[in-house]
């Protein structure tokens, strides 16, 4: 269980999917960046789907913003340079702070190997997904309450009733190919798990540790948030 003390990071977590709410409000004008930047790592590299093993790539992808909500629906996404997921494991004691804040970090149970893999292939499915426009694969990797909540937030706007990936496709900046890249690296080092609640951590851009809240429906790891949320 989360002690009372430990509270802080797990507020953090919702504060994520809470701040989709501001960029819904402000449509087409926003211009930061919901994905967390990360970079790898660790020593073992998993090929996840939609990857493209690293590669930097050339020319500048088709920029996501000012599409129409039948072009986001569409789910056709473009090429992006992305890199490839890697997998160092070695549980959650590695990421304890002393004296910090380890509500995360001592949530729960370690997942085993095979679970740990699952959950960071549904994360970095849904970061490559995000990049390359294709909205309604990216959509298919996050929780049921992630979407529901997405589509609650866009009641009242011009994007009602249109699905998941329309929204997400408002809510997903334009980056340049250097920033798409660095969003999509994931170097998964533990999950956490009480019952069907998780939280994956991984190393970020230049070292950084996120976490991200991961939800078990049906047996398989979705993404219960926007983006990680840094621990150190």
């Amino acid at each position: 269980m989360v002690s009372r003390q430990g509270t802080g990071a797990l507020a953090a977590l919702l504060a994520v999917l809470l701040s989709a709410a501001a960029l819904a409000a402000c449509g087409e004008n926003s211009e930061s960046s919901s994905s967390a930047p990360s970079s790898g790592t660790g020593k073992a590299t998993t090929q996840g789907s939609g990857q493209d093993g690293g590669k930097s790539g050339g020319g500048s992808p088709e920029k996501s913003k000012g599409k129409s909500a039948e072009e986001a629906d569409s789910g056709s996404g473009t090429s992006a340079p992305t890199a490839p997921l890697e997998i160092s494991g070695g549980g959650s004691a590695q990421f304890r702070v002393k004296g910090g804040d380890n509500s995360i970090q001592n949530f729960g149970e370690e997942s085993d190997e095979s679970e740990l893999e699952e959950a960071a292939t549904a994360l970095h499915d849904f970061y490559v997904a995000r990049v390359r426009g294709e909205w309604q694969r990216a959509c298919s990797k996050l929780s049921q309450l992630v979407a529901d909540q997405l589509q609650t937030l866009a009641s009242g706007t011009k994007q009602s009733g249109k699905g998941c990936s329309a929204i997400l496709a408002r809510l997903t900046p334009s980056l340049p190919p250097s920033v798409q890249r660095e969003s999509t690296v994931v170097d998964a080092g533990s999950l956490r798990v009480e019952g069907d609640r998780g939280f994956l951590i991984y190393r970020g851009a230049e070292g950084t540790v996120y976490a991200i809240n991961m939800a078990l429906e049906d047996d398989v790891w979705k993404v219960g948030a926007l983006a990680g949320v840094p621990l150190s």
